[in-house]
């Protein structure tokens, strides 16, 4: 017997509204669903067809509402937001955009405070929604044109000439778009059916913001001479996705043809691949790679004269050549013969200055976002004895330390030189601390220890471990 929530005499009830948000939803049915909500009419109408499905339907539907803080009545569309919301019945949760930079001066650029408002908004809804949440959002047919015609005067790639997809990961999250396929009048009939009341943002008549200068200016000049502008757009995208789909194909294919294993790899990253193979690629085929590898981490991916730039850096004659290149959350990184794709600090903070006492069983240290504790090891490592009697501090300035490593000889060696001999990468290597037990020089955790503070055959043994913290909150909210 299959659910009686999913039967077809149940869904064919419906209204084409709702039977368009629950066809998409239906996959997910058990998760909780947060739904951006603005108070327009677009986001009243998917929002009030929410709640109609929540009863047969046993969803669990949240709203989230962003006050963008650039209209003096902002304030009152929340309050707004929150008593329609009251009397739904639905759980509703808001936030406040902040515009000051650090010289507490506002943006004027209605291009950039569009891009930052787009940057906060999302960021804001990763830390709400949990790792299985949805986030449901209101775009229609007419939003996914002007999405194209965006992207087009952008010099976007394939992927991005795909316009929004109904499904993505996004920030983390899953992000759902129901509505692609429908038109806007038919959102504007559900809300004067229902006698719904909405909220009207002056801000959209402003035409420094490029989405409201081609929804008022070009849209209407093309309905005027191609009337199903709106459906033959959505269209093109719908095909720049399936070209987009076998581009993903094949980058997977070659992505894992670049891949590399081993290595020195004491913190988390999102793995590496083997410049030289990428750099055999064909130069579209080595684009594609990066974007992809990209994408699939949840990540925004670079402009393509960014992209371009970076491959032609990783290309050039320079045998030191190592380019960044942010991807969000994350950067690309060059160490050798590898490309990398590191996630981003927690918080924009340095490793501590002065060094820090160790005490207790486990210490976390921002700025470097680890956590160190021990364990009991057979093999060599630090005397447990000495740790526990010593004086323990974690140091990150690099100094002149020399090492005896266990078994490597009876001389000692210069950590530097150690540390440049290793395939561990340049930035892993400042978040790892160096332990001084008593003020000497004792262990760099997981990557060598002094014979002089090693135990005997016949004491006690201690492994200092790292704990990233940067994976844990990647695990439990996506990027960063």
């Amino acid at each position: 017997m299959g659910d009686s929530k999913t039967r077809p005499d149940q869904t064919g009830r419906l209204h084409p509204l709702q039977r368009a948000v629950w066809r998409a939803l239906e996959p997910y049915r058990k998760r909780r669903i947060n739904v951006a909500f603005s108070g327009g009419s677009d986001s009243t109408a998917l929002l009030s067809v929410l709640s109609s499905l929540r009863e047969p339907f046993g969803l669990q539907v949240r709203a989230l509402h962003v006050d963008h803080n650039w209209s003096e009545g902002s304030s009152t569309w929340k309050i707004h937001c929150e008593n329609f919301c009251r009397r739904l019945d639905i759980p509703f949760e808001s936030f406040t955009l902040k515009w000051c930079d650090d010289s507490g001066l506002r943006p004027n650029s209605g291009k950039f405070r569009e891009a930052r408002a787009r940057e906060q908004r999302y960021q804001w809804f990763s830390s709400v929604c949990g790792i299985e949440d949805l986030l449901i959002t209101a775009h229609h047919l007419e939003d996914q044109g002007e999405t194209l015609l965006l992207r087009l005067m952008r010099g976007s790639a394939v992927r991005g000439l795909g316009a929004m997809r109904p499904a993505q990961r996004l920030y983390g999250m899953m992000v759902l778009r129901p509505l692609l396929e429908v038109p806007k009048q038919r959102l504007q009939e559900w809300v004067f059916e229902h006698n719904l009341e909405v909220v009207f943002d002056g801000s959209n008549l402003e035409e420094a913001y490029d989405r409201n200068f081609v929804r008022r200016r070009v849209f209407p000049i093309l309905q005027t001479r191609w009337p199903n502008t709106a459906n033959a757009l959505a269209r093109s995208a719908g095909y720049f996705q399936e070209v987009q789909s076998i581009l993903d194909g094949v980058a997977a294919e070659d992505l894992a043809e670049c891949t590399l294993s081993g290595g020195k790899n004491v913190l988390w990253d999102l793995g590496s691949i083997c410049k030289l193979k990428l750099l055999q690629l064909d130069r579209p085929r080595a684009l594609n790679v990066l974007r992809y590898w990209v994408d699939t981490n949840g990540l925004h991916v670079p402009s393509e004269r960014a992209l371009r730039e970076f491959v032609r850096q990783l290309d050039s004659d320079s045998q030191t050549a190592s380019p960044v290149l942010s991807a969000g959350g994350a950067s690309f990184r060059c160490y050798r013969d590898r490309i990398f794709l590191v996630p981003e600090p927690l918080l924009n903070e340095q490793a501590p200055s002065e060094g820090q006492v160790w005490q207790g069983p486990e210490l976390s240290v921002r700025g470097p976002d680890i956590a160190v504790t021990t364990r009991l090891t057979d093999t060599l490592g630090l005397n447990a004895e000495l740790f526990r009697q010593g004086t323990v501090e974690l140091r990150w300035r690099r100094g002149q330390q020399t090492v005896k490593p266990i078994g490597r000889g009876h001389h000692r060696r210069s950590l530097r030189k150690l540390l440049q001999e290793s395939d561990l990468p340049p930035w892993q290597r400042e978040r790892i601390p160096l332990v001084f037990i008593n003020g000497r020089f004792a262990a760099m955790p997981q990557v060598v220890v002094d014979e002089s503070c090693t135990a005997g055959s016949d004491e006690a043994a201690i492994e200092i471990q790292i704990h990233d913290l940067r994976k844990e909150a990647w695990t439990k909210n996506g990027p960063l």
